[in-house]
């Protein structure tokens, strides 16, 4: 049970049963966290903090001697005395080894990035630490790190794990009562960022709390993206106008240099900003590298991206009290338009429920999608969903419609088969209503066709069986 507002626990991507895997191994280590803000890191280290001793240090961005001063006196609040004595941190990590040899212990430094700004130094020497410590010791070091350092530091740390979002399949759980249309709503505006999510209670009118949030001016969501925007950034200006520019679609560097009047390089700069902070997205086709330059843009932060499509051209309206009129007259004839474009996002969720469990009919190392252009049509191709992986690539089509589909969607995505000659070649459609009886029969084994209902029954089934 839950209390209003408060979302129930979902071991997002196993990461407490990972981390409970490593803390039984019985030995010294780090671990490193990464997340960004609101994805549900606290109540994470709540849950695996129950019944261990725990050491929870919240690093604030202070010169390295006063950081070590208040680390130190948590330890002499929490672990008496004998920590009284100590003049550095390595002291304190001794002495923690020395305790952890009769009970384990778990060490949480919450903002980690704070203590390396202030000795560069520093992590090395933890590192030295924990390989000379004492065999018998068991400290668990767990270090909470930002999300935008993962792909530069997982690849050389022996366990890392990166919390993220919950996706539609796991979110709705959450609102078992609510309808398919209000879940791909609610989830279309919070993406699944559990900080979002606590403000829709499990028996709420998404739309309702929508007009509250977004359209009165004292509402959380209506000032919280103003408030993001002026606390991160000097140059607010500029940044408005480019996640003004991006709204709801795509958008290429070139068209927000177009709008905004700025430089590839100074956009390319901000956008890099906006991307450290998760408030925007540089997607790639599936099959090239990160380096591509024929990235799109995307606010992939929903409460920015619905705030700057839907809130912005009415903030003088808001603020004399009259959201509700524009809500009704304005935005909820939007919403089903709005609904829609996260249609995709929710097929690709459930292909990676699918890759996880082992029943893609190869390795789908990258799902996305793909564009680019047509060799001898000379016009750009966009396939909506795709996966790559070395010698087969998977072309994916959803459908938001109630008609049943029939053949011809399949024959539609088979046209682009000649793009990719050299690959085995798999067609999935999805589609909001159903198939026609016998699709897949009919059409052979390298095409599957999936419902929304089936999505969300299979999905169902799979994170039953992993909790």
């Amino acid at each position: 049970n839950t209390n209003e507002g408060e979302i129930m626990f979902i071991d997002k991507g196993q990461l407490l049963s990972s981390l409970t895997q490593l803390y039984d191994t019985q030995i010294t280590q780090a671990v490193s966290l990464y997340s960004h803000p609101g994805m549900g890191k606290s109540r994470l280290l709540q849950e695996f903090s129950q019944e261990r001793t725990v050491l929870y240090f919240k690093a604030p961005a202070l010169p390295f001697e006063e950081i070590f001063s208040l680390f130190q006196q948590l330890c002499i609040r929490r672990l008496g005395t004998s920590y009284e004595n100590t003049k550095k941190f390595a002291d304190i990590f001794k002495l923690l080894s020395k305790d952890s040899v009769r009970e384990p212990v778990v060490l949480i430094l919450d903002d980690f990035v704070n203590w390396t700004a202030a000795n560069r130094r520093f992590p090395t020497m933890l590192s030295s630490l924990i390989q000379r410590a004492d065999p018998k010791s068991r400290l668990f070091v767990l270090l909470c790190k930002p999300a935008s350092l993962y792909e530069k530091e997982s690849p050389r740390e022996a366990a890392s794990f990166l919390l993220e979002p919950f996706s539609f399949f796991e979110m709705r759980r959450q609102y078992p009562q609510m309808k398919f249309e209000e879940q791909i709503l609610l989830y279309s505006i919070t993406g699944g960022v559990p900080a979002y999510l606590q403000y829709f209670p499990a028996d709420c009118c998404v739309r309702e709390k929508l007009r509250e949030l977004f359209f009165t001016a004292d509402g959380i969501f209506y000032r919280l993206v103003e408030a993001r925007t002026r606390e991160y950034y000097s140059a607010s200006s500029v940044m408005r106008a480019i996640l003004s520019a991006i709204g709801t679609e795509t958008k290429k560097l070139q068209e927000i240099c177009d709008y905004t009047n700025l430089t590839p390089s100074a956009a390319g700069s901000l956008l890099s900003s906006l991307a450290s902070r998760n408030l925007v997205s540089r997607i790639v086709p599936v099959t090239e590298n990160q380096g591509s330059r024929r990235a799109l843009y995307l606010i992939s932060d929903g409460i920015f991206r619905f705030w700057y499509t839907c809130v912005l051209p009415y903030l003088s309206e808001i603020e004399v009290g009259e959201g509700a009129q524009v809500f009704e007259k304005q935005i909820v004839p939007l919403l089903e338009d709005y609904t829609i474009r996260v249609f995709p996002d929710i097929c690709r969720d459930f292909l990676e429920l699918e890759e996880k469990a082992g029943r893609t009919p190869f390795p789908m190392q990258r799902i996305g999608r793909w564009w680019g252009q047509h060799p001898t049509k000379k016009r750009t191709e966009y396939i909506s969903i795709a996966a790559y992986s070395r010698d087969n690539i998977m072309l994916g089509a959803c459908f938001w419609t109630e008609d049943w589909l029939d053949v011809d969607a399949l024959y539609d995505l088979q046209k682009h088969a000649s793009l990719f000659p050299d690959e085995e070649q798999w067609y999935y459609l999805f589609s909001k209503s159903d198939f026609v009886s016998g699709f897949e029969t009919i059409s052979g084994n390298h095409v599957h066709v999936f419902s929304l209902e089936k999505m969300c029954r299979m999905a169902d089934e799979y994170l039953s069986s992993t909790i």
